[in-house]
């Protein structure tokens, strides 16, 4: 062999071909999935984006329960069904917290859920949706993790109770 001159493996070439190919069809797979979801979720009106955390370390059946209990103090003062997609995730450290759309909650205030989250559970971040940014903005990154192939991470519930979106033809 010559010189400073490096040995092409036609064994390392097609490797490093199939690295990229396997890459570009999990890549092209997921961006398929988000869009998706996008055209799913934007396909309601959304009321409140919420980021709901907790000050200690619940189990993730705790966690679950927690929003759940909240959810439904929602619905029971409100006196109306909410609808919402959820996706649970989790901290570097491992703490579970949620983000959510939510809907049917014109005229409702945030504050009012936001102080019963955070004496109950932890930190809180409520939101209005802002439509013109989308669905996409707010979630879809949740969905196409590896952890949201369990599906207790995430939900879709009581959507026939929004207001949906007319698209023209669709």
């Amino acid at each position: 062999m010559e010189e400073g001159r490096r040995d092409k493996s036609p064994l390392g070439e097609n490797l490093k071909n199939k690295t990229v190919t396997n890459f570009t069809t999990s890549y092209n797979k997921v961006k398929s999935l988000r869009n998706s979801w996008v055209s799913l979720l934007n396909y309601y009106n959304w009321d409140w984006f919420a980021t709901l955390t907790f000050k200690g370390l619940p189990t993730t059946y705790t966690a679950h329960n927690r929003l759940k209990r909240w959810l439904v103090t929602l619905e029971r003062q409100e006196k109306r069904k909410i609808g919402y997609y959820k996706a649970m995730e989790f901290t570097r450290l491992g703490v579970p917290h949620f983000h959510l759309l939510m809907g049917n909650l014109d005229g409702v205030r945030r504050d009012k859920y936001w102080n019963i989250w955070f004496r109950e559970n932890g930190r809180a971040r409520i939101l209005p949706y802002n439509s013109k940014l989308g669905a996409g903005y707010y979630l879809t990154k949740y969905v196409v993790k590896d952890e949201y192939t369990n599906v207790e991470n995430w939900e879709i519930k009581n959507l026939e109770c929004l207001n949906q979106l007319c698209f023209g033809n669709i």
